[in-house]
C-alpha cells in the first residue's frame, strides 16, 4: 500500500526495462531490454542501451536475430523499433551496422540509412562467375 505522501511520476525512468512480445501460438516474438526506458506517448517508449532479441516464434524459442543500439523509439503497438544513433545486428549469416535505422518486425526487416557496413559468415560458391 502506498503511503499518502508517495508521489508517482510518468517522467520517472524504469530501471532495467524489458518487454516481450509473443506469436498468437504463445511463443515469444521479440523481447526489448533496456537499462533504462521513458514512456514518452501511448505507443512509443525511448530506451537506453537497447538489446532487442529476435526470435524463431516457434516452440525453440531460439534467438534468431540480435540487435543492440544505444538508444531507440520502440512503437509496442506497431511492432516497430527506430533510432537514429548506431545500430549492430547480429545473426548465424552476417553481422551489419550502421547509423539510423528501422526495424520492421512484422515483415522482419531491418533498414539501415547512413554508413552502412556488413560482414557476411555465409559461404559464396561461385559468386563471381
Amino acid at each position: 500500500m502506498l503511503a499518502a505522501n508517495t508521489q508517482i511520476s510518468t517522467d520517472a525512468p524504469i530501471v532495467n526495462f524489458r518487454l516481450p512480445a509473443f506469436t498468437p501460438e504463445g511463443h515469444r516474438a521479440w523481447l526489448v531490454r533496456g537499462s533504462e526506458a521513458r514512456v514518452a506517448g501511448e505507443n512509443l517508449i525511448n530506451i537506453k542501451e537497447l538489446t532487442l532479441s529476435v526470435f524463431s516464434g516457434r516452440a525453440d524459442e531460439k534467438v534468431d536475430t540480435l540487435i543492440l543500439s544505444p538508444t531507440a523509439a520502440v512503437q509496442p503497438a506497431d511492432a516497430l523499433i527506430t533510432g537514429p544513433g548506431t545500430i549492430r545486428v547480429i545473426n548465424d549469416q552476417f553481422e551489419a551496422g550502421g547509423r539510423n535505422w528501422r526495424y520492421e518486425h512484422k515483415a522482419k526487416k531491418v533498414s539501415i540509412g547512413r554508413n552502412v557496413r556488413v560482414s557476411f559468415r555465409a559461404e559464396f560458391k561461385d559468386y563471381l562467375k
